[in-house]
């Protein structure tokens, strides 16, 4: 499947189209470059498949992705999942996977990062451990990367200041994400808490994982040294719940306890 983990030669050569046309020669001298398995008939039925399933078009020697086709699945893609809530109102949802929640997680985050394109985004992790995740990285990785990119101003607090903390705050932090290490008694130690506007979503793990989690962090480790008995504590997390919630009120006080020691411009608040 394009941009997934298991991608047949079809799915390949739409990527490629995606950058623009090419003749089927090209494709295939791109394509062998990278797997020498990959012949030029397989490359001819893999394009006339996607002929014949409206996906691209042959004009002479070139092809290229059908833009009625490309519209389309920008029409289904584009809407995301948004979950609607009124003022006050607010969705559970429970997870027994790490992998599955964090990619719940962005499945949300991004079509709601859209939305709310002006607003600056607070985070409070008491750790965050979510950042390493071998399964994940990749994609942790680009979600940090992407304010910069973006330009997009980002307010993350971590709830610890041990040696895993300090390099994460390193390792992570640029001029349109800063990184604050403060522990906030006002936040449970079982709660990784994301704020976008007056939406407020909250991660909670169960009270066990949350005190281990905490008992490798304080061991003044750095993140390659505690990683392996972190993956063993996040291999079974147990009922983790995953809580969306639209409260304007709420949104606000947190984001002024989490501000206090960050620097904005006077264009940047919200």
């Amino acid at each position: 499947m394009i941009y997934g983990n298991k991608r047949r030669l079809e799915d390949r050569v739409v990527e490629l189209l995606a950058r623009g046309g090419e003749s089927i020669a090209s494709l295939h001298q791109i394509l062998a470059d990278r797997e020498e398995s990959v012949s030029l008939r397989a490359v001819y039925k893999s394009v006339h498949i996607l002929i014949d399933a409206g996906v691209v078009l042959k004009i002479g020697r070139r092809i290229m992705l059908d833009q009625e086709w490309v519209s389309r699945v920008g029409e289904m893609l584009g809407s995301g999942f948004t979950p609607t809530l009124s003022t006050k109102e607010r969705a559970v949802y429970t997870f027994t996977s790490f992998k599955h929640l964090d990619a719940f997680w962005k499945t949300v985050m991004i079509p709601l990062e859209h939305f709310h394109s002006a607003s600056e985004i607070f985070f409070y992790n008491p750790h965050n451990f979510w950042a390493y995740l071998p399964a994940r990285k990749q994609s942790e990785d680009a979600y940090y990367r992407h304010f910069l990119e973006a330009k997009r101003y980002g307010f993350f607090t971590v709830g610890g200041s041990s040696a895993a903390d300090i390099e994460f705050k390193r390792g992570y932090q640029n001029e349109h994400l800063q990184i604050d290490l403060r522990e906030i008694k006002h936040f449970r130690r079982t709660d990784h808490i994301t704020i976008l506007d007056s939406m407020i979503i909250t991660v909670r793990l169960a009270k066990g994982i949350a005190e281990h989690l905490d008992e490798i962090y304080v061991s003044g480790s750095r993140i390659e040294d505690i990683l392996p008995k972190i993956i063993r504590v996040c291999h079974k997390p147990g009922k983790v719940r995953f809580v969306i919630e639209n409260n304007p009120e709420k949104a606000k006080k947190m984001k002024g306890i989490l501000a206090k020691n960050f620097y904005f411009r006077s264009s940047e608040r919200t």
